[in-house]
């Protein structure tokens, strides 16, 4: 697997208000993996993980696309971006990997916290 730090100030990303648990993984009796029914905490400071989901625009080969990503950040509580809003992440890394089914690339992105967003909650008052 690769990793590349990334400049969250230069890739611009917008939070789409979707923050969902990462559900630590587990492995059934035949085998296979898939989420559980607790939350994964971060190793080391044994905070909860959080996937924030996030938009850009990415260009591969001149082709120009929107991509929908969750970021898997730590936090104590939930945190609550707002709809549609800009936020940036500190420490934000993307690691990718070949798909084992599909033969494609696959990309994970996590940071070790939310450096700014605009609050759900400030937002609707």
């Amino acid at each position: 697997m690769a990793t590349f730090a990334v400049d969250s100030n230069r890739q611009a990303m917008v939070a789409t208000g979707v923050v969902e648990p990462v559900m630590e993984w587990i492995e059934t009796a035949d085998g296979k993996r898939r989420p559980g029914d607790n939350q994964a905490r971060q190793e080391g400071s044994g905070l909860p993980l959080w996937g924030v989901e996030v938009v850009y625009q990415s260009e591969s080969w001149g082709r120009v696309s929107t991509e929908s990503v969750k970021v898997t950040v730590p936090a104590q509580a939930m945190p609550a971006p707002s709809l549609f809003t800009p936020i940036q992440f500190n420490d934000l890394v993307a690691s990718v990997r070949v798909d084992r089914r599909s033969g494609g690339l696959t990309t994970s992105w996590e940071a070790a916290a939310i450096a700014q967003m605009a609050d759900a909650k400030k937002a609707a008052a």
